[in-house]
């Protein structure tokens, strides 16, 4: 029997110290250990099937809307700053003189005729503004009742500016009521009989090469009192000058 080489190397099963050993692996068994699973690859970034996109209609209404906001705030901005500017003002209207002639007033048929001059003075107070006049009509009233009513030829003011508008009223037998003859007749007897006239007209201010918003005028100037001579048939503006309401 040969001996054993302790410097020879050995081959086949491991060496197992003390004796002992271990079964060998069953058949079909490659390693003894339970193999890891598989190796599963991870990606950083997903792809969301689901995920929406904007509405470009909605956007591009979204910003139209926006930018007229802020056109519309500009622009009023510009008007209220132009206004402030300017400082538009109506014009003002005065009564100075108011004469009547040939006044008769019929008891009988309840008319009444006569023929009434006055004349306005209209002054415009604005520096900055002209005015223009157009569509221009006037009345002359006995307290509520109308005696007549005659038209006024378009005019224009710079600034700054008074003009004088000379105005005639005719009535010829124009009925007025029983009531309105007496109540007449009263004031006639003392001597003072009041008037009003009103004047309608179409005005539009003009500052600096543009036109502002044209506006309807309305002047009311009560109580002009005319002072009755002894005859009844005639008379004159008393008290001075009467200044008028102005509407728009």
């Amino acid at each position: 029997m040969a001996s054993s080489d302790p410097s020879r190397p050995a081959t086949g099963y491991p060496f197992v110290p003390n004796g002992i050993h271990h079964p060998p692996p069953p058949a079909g068994s490659a390693y003894p250990y339970q193999a890891p699973p598989p190796h599963q690859p991870t990606y950083p970034y997903t792809y969301n099937n689901n995920q929406t996109y904007p509405n470009q209609r909605a956007i591009f209404l979204r910003r139209l809307i926006i930018a007229l906001i802020i056109f519309t705030g500009i622009f009023f901005t510009i008007l209220f700053i132009c206004w402030l500017v300017i400082r538009p003002h109506f014009p003002e209207f005065r009564v100075t003189s108011l004469s009547i002639s040939n006044f008769n007033v019929s008891s009988s048929s309840s008319t009444v005729t006569g023929t009434w001059n006055a004349r306005f003075q209209v002054s415009n107070p604005n520096k900055k503004m002209k005015i223009s006049y157009n569509e221009i009509q006037t009345s002359i009233f006995y307290k509520s009742e109308f005696l007549s009513r005659t038209r006024i030829p378009p005019f224009r003011q710079g600034k700054r500016n008074v003009t004088d508008i000379d105005v005639e009223y005719g009535a010829t037998s124009s009925y007025i009521g029983e009531r309105t003859v007496s109540q007449i007749n009263s004031d006639e007897g003392r001597g003072l009989v009041s008037f009003n006239l009103r004047i309608v007209a179409d005005a539009g201010f003009k500052a600096e090469g543009f036109w502002a918003r044209r506006r309807l005028l309305r002047v009311y100037c009560n109580d002009v009192a005319v002072g009755i001579s002894g005859n009844g048939r005639s008379g004159n503006l008393t008290g001075g000058a009467v200044r008028c309401n102005v509407y728009a």
